[in-house]
């Protein structure tokens, strides 16, 4: 089978339940959506230069790319601009890549700890047909804990939702639904961003072996309305209440993070929501392949 990635990297998990675990990502090129409206209030061109501070023609490879902070901090791995950028392979070209960036003890430590292998994007779900095939590669056969990172916006076919299932199962390993659905923010029409059918489906997969949580970007007491708006779409189709959900400072930038940190977690407390610090930020200032 054939795959198209932006980057594949060693890093730690920088948000939500399992934040400062050892990552392993795998960036998917392609997303269905593109958040221009995100931390871009005046409406600048995400891709543009002016956006961007930089021409991506003028890129070569991944580790040149500056740091955004205008638009969707991933931008580069599904603009048609940045597809000079892009990698290809089959799974085995792909798994190779992935062993690379391992950590000297491979996929779990002297003490236990598992190194998480993160699907992330772009939108991972896009390649749903394949990512079963791949986690069923030779290489990955010491993987016990997949997370995927999603918008919970793309329909999961039956033979998806069984094939994880049956993995989990096999290798007694685990799968983590990382669901960040878009607020109007974002710039997304609410009918495509609000999937609540599409995160039944993902608790299919057999819940001890299921780990569900839901985490957004915030920036005002407006966002943390529509949170309570949009969960609520989710408990009524049947979504436990007692699902997690985490708000992160809407921000590319620690700069930016800096400005609203203080009034979000604030904001966390007044709702009852859990307060998500974007790590990479702090310990990376968010750049590329960290």
């Amino acid at each position: 089978m054939k795959y198209q990635w932006s980057e594949i990297f060693l890093s730690i998990e920088g948000e939500a339940k399992w934040s400062g675990h050892p990552t392993v990502y795998i960036r998917f090129t392609r997303c269905n959506f593109s958040c221009k409206g995100f931390n871009n209030p005046d409406n600048i061109e995400p891709a543009s230069e002016r956006a961007l501070g930089f021409s991506p023609q003028h890129i070569n490879t991944i580790s040149e790319i500056p740091e955004i902070s205008i638009g969707c901090d991933s931008i580069y791995s599904w603009h048609k601009d940045f597809r000079h950028l892009w990698h290809q392979g089959d799974e085995h070209v792909l798994a190779a890549e992935v062993t690379k960036v391992l950590p000297s003890y491979g996929w779990k430590s002297n003490t236990g700890q598992e190194v998480i292998l993160s699907l992330t994007g772009g939108e991972p779900t896009l390649h749903a047909k394949t990512i079963p095939h791949l986690l069923s590669t030779p290489e990955f056969n010491q993987v016990k804990h997949v997370l995927i990172e999603t918008n919970c916006s793309v329909p999961l076919s039956e033979t998806f939702i069984t094939a994880l299932d049956d993995w989990a199962l096999n290798r007694k390993g685990r799968i983590t639904w990382s669901n960040s659905p878009k607020l109007k923010a974002s710039g997304e029409p609410f009918d495509k961003a609000i999937r609540p059918e599409i995160a039944l489906m993902q608790r299919r997969v057999t819940q001890d072996r299921c780990i569900q949580y839901f985490k957004f970007v915030c920036r005002n007491d407006d966002d943390f309305q529509e949170v309570q708006y949009v969960m609520e779409q989710y408990y009524r189709a049947g979504i436990p209440r007692n699902v997690e959900v985490y708000i992160m400072p809407m921000a590319c930038t620690e700069q930016q993070q800096k400005k609203v940190m203080q009034d979000v977690a604030m904001k966390c407390l007044e709702y009852g929501f859990i307060y998500c610090h974007r790590i990479q930020n702090t310990v990376f200032e968010n750049a590329i392949g960290k």
